[in-house]
């Protein structure tokens, strides 16, 4: 017997994902919306000063902030599984007895729990593409190029916002400046912006080269202690956390995907380090389903449905969302190459 789709998409959205650091301290905001494409205003700060008046004239007219308007189709992603019956029926699941003391009650129990260990997984293949496309979006473009589709999409990042370093600038030599490259890309940020950045978040290597910098650098200084009061997941008291310098909390993020070649690659390049002011706006803007068997418009983060084939009996489990990450501010954002 098949779930409805609202129970799935109802479980598949109260699942719990693991951690994604980027959609956890960046991309925090997330927006279902209504239609399958996003009107991007990409606003650019006025940095203009104020004009002085006399007593007696009125007010003088300043130019407004720039504001670019883009259409955006958000991107489709869907994957889906194949259960054999034999699967759901006779096969052991992970830690499951392979005794049912219960008979076809605990047999119905341990076919459940297959389809959601499953809808699980599903639903960590949908966050970790979205996770990519967030650590993507951090460096100005994300670039897509499958056999069965491409696009590109540009967020218009200046091209102040990405620094490479070179010879003995580069964080590997003895002679780095490691503290006037973190002061460099928060001033361009602030200039821009009037917000001061709060986030560093370093690629392998590069944060392997900052700590190598922390004894001669007494700016920095370590700090994992503080917790949730509430007694949730903190990510600064990860192990990811590197510590605190200037206002401002280090990251490293050494994570790794498998991409379609079947080898790994990291979601944020080993030599890349990114500057990032959090209060300024970030989403996730989420576009409508559309899906026949659903017969509606589904506004949501996430869908998913099960079906059934008679001839060899087998089941199918499919989830379906359709997210892109914006930098509505990119000069938010600045990128360096340290190594």
């Amino acid at each position: 017997m098949s779930l409805h789709w609202k129970v799935m998409t109802d479980a598949i959205n109260q699942i719990k994902s693991v951690p994604r650091m980027l959609q956890d301290l960046v991309f925090k905001t997330r927006n279902p919306q209504p239609a399958d494409t996003i009107e991007v205003d990409i606003v650019v700060g006025n940095e203009t000063l104020a004009p002085f008046v006399t007593d007696t004239e009125g007010g003088r007219m300043v130019g407004g902030t720039s504001r670019k308007e883009r259409v955006i189709k958000t991107p489709r992603v869907r994957p889906k599984k194949l259960i054999k019956a034999k699967d759901l029926y006779t096969d052991r699941g992970v830690g499951i007895s392979p005794y049912v003391p219960n008979g076809a009650a605990s047999l119905e129990a341990a076919k459940n729990e297959k389809i959601a260990m499953e809808l699980l997984d599903l639903k960590n293949i949908i966050d970790r593409r979205m996770e990519w496309m967030c650590a993507q979006a951090l460096t100005g473009t994300m670039t897509v190029a499958q056999d069965n589709i491409a696009f590109v999409v540009d967020y218009l990042m200046p091209a102040a916002h990405k620094i490479v370093l070179a010879g003995a600038d580069m964080w590997d030599t003895t002679t780095a400046d490691v503290k006037g490259n973190i002061q460099t890309a928060a001033d361009l940020i602030s200039d821009a912006l009037d917000i001061e950045p709060d986030l560093v978040i370093c690629g392998k290597t590069a944060a392997a080269a900052l700590l190598n910098r922390v004894a001669a650098d007494k700016w920095f200084y370590e700090n994992s202690a503080r917790l949730d009061p509430q007694g949730g997941f903190q990510w600064s008291a990860s192990k990811a956390f590197l510590g605190r310098a200037g206002g401002l909390d280090f990251y490293r993020y050494g994570k790794s995907f498998q991409n379609a070649a079947g080898a790994s690659e990291r979601f944020i390049a080993d030599d890349k380090v990114y500057v990032i002011a959090t209060g300024a706006r970030f989403s996730i803007e989420f576009g409508n389903i559309l899906d026949l068997d659903a017969g509606a418009n589904i506004v949501g983060e996430y869908f998913a449905k099960q079906w059934t084939k008679p001839d060899p009996s087998d089941m199918n489990i499919l989830a379906e969302s359709r997210p892109l990450p914006v930098l509505w501010q990119p000069e938010a954002v600045v990128e360096i190459d340290v190594v």
